[in-house]
Order: C-alpha cells, then sequence, then structure tokens
C-alpha cells in the first residue's frame, strides 16, 4: 500500500480572533466566536483557536451555527480539549468547485476530506448534541449515485491520532464518509450519532430501493489503524455501518444500533496489486440490526488488476484477519482470513444477535470486487478465508438465505461452521437456504445452492 502521508498543518496567525482565557488551572481556553453569517467563513477564527489552544489547551465552540467555507488541517495536537456545543455547518453549496480542488488527500484509494484532526491525548466532546453536519445534500444531488466521485470530501479524518476519545458527536448529511480514521492507535469513539440521509430521490442508494438512504455514505471505515473502538453507534445511512479496511487490527465495535445501510464491512481489501494487506482481531458484541442488507459482508478484489483506485483494482494479498461478531459479550461470528499462512480462530461462540427485516442474507463472502462494469475472473482472489463459526442468530429477513459464500477457486473458504441460526421470512417460516462456492468443510449446514459468480460490492448478486 502506498499510503501517503498526510502532511502536518502550520497554523500561522490569522486575523479572525478566538477569544483566549487562562482559568484557575492555568489552562488555557480559547473560545471561538462565531461571525453569525452564512458569507463570512468561520474557518480563520476556528483554526486561530486549535493554533492558540491546540497544545495543553482548550477549545470552545458555542452553542451556536459556526459556517465552515474551507478545509481545516488540524494536525500536532497535544493535551487538548474541544468541546463542541453548537454545529459545525459545512458550506458546501456556495462553491462546489472549491471543495473539489481543495480537499485534503488522506492517502487511500484517492480518497479526501474536509477537515484533519491529528495528535495525541485529544478529548473531543461533543456533549450529546454537538454538531458536524455536512450539508450532504448538495453532494447528493450533484454526484447523482456516481461511486466515489473524485474529490468528493469525508466529513472528518482522524489521522496520525493516538490515545484519544471523540464522544458525543452527532453527524448530520456528511458529504461522503463520516469519519475516516487513518494511522491512528488507542481511540474510543463513544455515544455518536450518524445520520445521512436525502430529502429527495436524485439517485438511487447502494443498500436499499427507497430514495432516503445514499451511496458512499459510509458511517465510519478504519484504515493502518488499531486499538480502535466504536461503541454505542446509532448510524443511518445507505452503504457500510462501519467498514474495517487495509491494515486495521483490533477493532472492537459494541452496543450500536445499524439502520437501512450494508450492515459491518470486511474490506474491501486486496486492491493494490501485490501490496500486502491484512485485517485482524475485529470483533462487533451487542449490535441490533434495522433493515440492513446484512449483518457482516466480506469483500476482496479479485486476483486481477482492472483499472486504478478508488473504482477499479486488485490483485492484492493478504494475510490472516480474524473477525468476531457479538452480542451480549458473547461472541457470534469469528472469521480468519489468510494468504499464505495456517493460523486458526478457536473458542469463539454466539449469542443474540439481533437482526430485524433484513433485505439480504446476514453473513456473504464476495471475492468478485472490481472495477465498475468490468468482466473479471470472480474466482481468482489470493486471499483465503476460513474458520468461520456463526451460532444462535436471531430476527427476521426477507430472504431465505442465511449465507452466500462466493470464494477463489485459487483460496476456498474451510472450515465453516453455523448453527440456531433463527430468522424468520415473512410467511412464518424460517430461513434456512445456504448457497456456496468453493468451500469447504462445512459443519452444522449443508451447502444447498450454488453461489453466484458476478462482480458485486455489496456481498450478493
Amino acid at each position: 500500500m502506498h499510503l501517503a502521508k498526510i502532511l502536518p498543518c502550520v497554523l500561522l496567525p490569522l486575523t479572525a480572533i478566538a477569544h483566549v482565557t487562562t482559568g484557575q488551572s492555568h489552562r488555557r481556553t480559547c473560545t471561538v466566536k462565531a461571525a453569525g453569517s452564512e458569507s463570512t467563513d468561520d474557518t480563520p477564527a476556528i483554526l486561530e483557536a486549535f493554533h492558540n489552544c491546540g497544545n495543553g489547551g482548550r477549545i470552545v465552540f458555542q452553542n451556536t451555527t459556526y459556517h465552515v467555507n474551507s478545509v481545516m488541517n488540524t494536525s500536532g495536537l497535544h493535551d487538548c480539549d474541544i468541546d463542541l456545543y453548537g454545529t459545525l455547518l459545512t458550506q458546501w453549496g456556495t462553491n462546489i468547485s472549491y471543495w473539489l480542488s481543495h480537499s485534503l488527500d488522506v492517502g487511500y484509494q484517492n480518497q479526501s476530506t474536509a477537515w484533519v484532526i491529528g495528535g495525541k491525548n485529544i478529548r473531543f466532546n461533543g456533549h450529546g448534541y454537538g454538531t458536524l453536519n455536512g450539508n450532504g445534500q448538495v453532494w447528493y444531488d450533484y454526484v447523482k449515485s456516481v461511486s466515489n466521485y473524485p474529490r468528493r470530501p469525508h466529513a472528518l479524518t482522524v489521522a496520525r491520532a493516538s490515545n484519544s476519545v471523540f464522544q458525543g458527536l452527532r453527524f448530520l448529511q456528511s458529504q461522503m464518509w463520516t469519519l475516516s480514521v487513518i494511522n491512528s492507535h488507542h481511540i474510543l469513539f463513544d455515544s455518536i450519532y450518524v445520520n445521512s440521509t436525502t430529502t429527495n430521490g436524485n439517485s438511487a442508494p447502494m443498500g436499499d430501493l427507497n430514495a432516503n438512504w445514499k451511496d458512499n455514505t459510509d458511517g465510519a471505515d478504519t484504515i493502518y489503524s488499531s486499538h480502535i473502538t466504536f461503541n454505542n453507534w446509532t448510524v443511518v445511512n445507505g452503504d457500510d455501518s462501519i467498514s474495517a479496511k487495509a491494515n486495521s487490527t483490533d477493532i472492537l465495535i459494541t452496543n450500536s444500533v445499524f439502520y437501512r445501510g450494508l450492515g459491518i464491512a470486511i474490506g474491501s481489501i486486496g486492491q493494490y496489486k501485490d501490496v500486502f494487506e491484512t485485517i485482524e482481531r475485529v470483533r462487533a458484541e451487542n449490535i441490533t440490526y434495522y433493515g440492513t442488507l446484512h449483518s457482516l459482508y466480506f469483500k476482496t478484489w479479485t486476483g486481477e488488476q482492472v483499472n486504478y483506485p478508488p473504482n477499479g483494482g486488485g490483485g492484492g494479498l493478504g494475510c490472516t484477519m480474524t473477525l468476531s461478531i457479538c452480542a451480549f459479550l458473547k461472541c457470534v461470528l469469528a472469521v480468519l482470513l489468510t494468504c499464505a499462512v495456517a493460523i486458526d480462530a478457536s473458542d469463539i461462540s454466539a449469542a443474540n444477535l439481533r437482526a430485524y427485516n433484513l433485505s439480504g442474507a446476514p453473513f456473504t463472502v464476495s471475492q468478485c470486487t472490481t472495477f465498475s462494469g468490468a468482466k473479471s475472473n470472480c474466482t481468482s482472489s489470493k486471499f483465503q478465508i476460513r474458520d468461520l463459526r456463526i451460532e444462535d442468530i436471531t430476527g427476521s429477513s426477507k430472504t431465505d438465505v442465511v449465507a452466500s459464500f462466493q470464494c477463489s477457486a485459487v483460496k476456498p473458504c474451510t472450515n465453516i461452521q453455523i448453527q440456531n441460526v433463527n430468522l424468520q421470512l415473512p410467511n412464518g417460516t424460517l430461513a434456512d437456504e445456504y448457497l456456496c462456492g468453493n468451500v469447504e468443510g462445512t459443519r452444522g449446514f449443508n451447502c444447498t445452492g450454488k453461489a453466484c459468480e458476478k462482480p458485486s460490492a455489496t456481498g450478493g448478486c
């Protein structure tokens, strides 16, 4: 992976002034003053507050609306408290060409972002109502379902951060992905609300045919990051609820509720030819799904490179991937993805995963992600999925397919165990179909049909 470095920000003194005080604790506090006008950019005042109080200080956004008309890079923070009591409203509609030319590179999949924040010991608190409003309707109308539209920015990127906490934040109508976590370690994201919906039907969403849900509106994505915890999240969107991507390790997702999107995604991975990537020790505990496409799905690129990222690629290499989905601290699913070494996942159980009105199979593997519209060999991926165990899954589904495993002929899926699944169909019967392609060593179920072999970005055909 040629992961480019996000350049550190050099925050220079600006003409807009943030009010600076020093309390009895001798901790400098910068209170950002909003201009109060849509035509006035509050970005200079925000950046000055970070410049003056980003090292050992406190930055306060008052209970008002701040108009953010420019990109922000607030890297290099240290021992910094950020209190957001108001709304940061990103003024995307006034000059969309500016954002297409100025959004900040994140160094992965040719993606970009509106705001980079990074450093050590950051404490960012929205107190349950502090909001980042991406004004995403402008983007939903503009891109009209073009996947990964070039330079369409993420709402917030946490990059090169460590030992930090982000809590009590609300994200409304994010421009694209809501949160990207890159090259960061030991971060807690707690009590976060994400709602990226549209007010019209200009484009069809990815996860649901209802036009209120938009594609490329991932709740969160981890890349080259470790020891990341997502606790108490609510995500309403039309794409991945939370996604663990390249070189994500020790990812924990707990006590969360996901509406309408695709569910938890592992990948895509294997997009960069001959680049070695890994995803290890991903766990999800006590998760509830309402109307999502899946509970969890894999997507790996084919073994051949077709075009280039973000919408093309393939031919990547991979090693070990261990995933568990759990509920009430009891594991529901474990997956090991490996390329050359044989490492097993063991002693992982399942209980009480709640999934209601799923629109697709709860668990799927698609190893046929490829460039849009391109013909490719769907059984050529160099990744192997093995040692998967699912137990005690309950809820309801629109499809009678419990699982669909479209695995690689080069590296078949092996040692898959599924038992005690209780998913009720609208007619009152239970889902009982298991579709398999290149699967070896099943336990607790029999393959009832063959999985389709067609390109897919959403874990199915």
